[in-house]
């Protein structure tokens, strides 16, 4: 839902006017870092941003595992962690999955872009369509199970291939001015 999370909204013209505020506000607090840029330190998740964020599809649970409430990010796919899984992506290397506390951790105006372009549902949309998740590999490959999967994808031409497609996309987002949202992003590709 585009509403806030918890939020029983019945009326969709209400929902409507909820994210846009949502999005105004999480301009606002972009512009700012954008225009603080000569400034070197980095800057906490905005919260207009960070609810953004927690209401993407797919956002209130793991990518990989899908516990509750994740707290870490997988910077380079734009998804939500938790903390047993941001260890596992830690492993993997910065060239592979750059990780981030969403709390603690602070936060520049492209990593900020890359996180709201991105999103959990997105990403499992991405492995499903490329067959990287674990149930589609059930009963095909010995040796890839549940265990191994998340450490198998991530590795992959095609994630490398995702990597750089939303670098891209958060980028092309980031010179194009103030955010207007996902939906207005999208039509930059166009």
């Amino acid at each position: 839902s585009c509403c806030d999370i918890g939020a029983n909204m019945t009326d969709d013209s209400s929902c409507d006017l909820t994210e846009f505020h949502h999005i105004e506000l999480a301009s606002s607090e972009l512009e700012k870092i954008r225009l603080e840029l000569n400034d070197i330190k980095n800057q906490s998740f905005p919260p207009a941003c960070l609810l953004l964020l927690k209401n993407l599809p797919g956002n209130l649970r793991c990518i990989d595992c899908n516990d509750d409430n994740p707290q870490w990010a997988a910077l380079s796919y734009g998804a939500l962690l938790c903390l047993n899984c941001s260890g596992k992506h830690r492993s993997l290397g910065v060239q592979v999955s750059c990780v981030k506390s969403v709390t603690m951790d602070n936060w520049n105006h492209l990593e900020l872009l890359a996180m709201l372009e991105g999103g959990n549902a997105q990403l499992k949309q991405f492995f499903d369509r490329h067959k990287l998740n674990a149930d589609l590999y059930e009963g095909r490959r010995g040796h890839i199970n549940r265990d191994n999967v998340t450490i198998f994808r991530y590795k992959t031409k095609a994630a490398l291939f995702y990597r750089e497609q939303l670098l891209h996309h958060a980028t092309k987002v980031l010179n194009s001015g103030d955010y207007r949202g996902r939906e207005a992003s999208r039509q930059l590709d166009n």
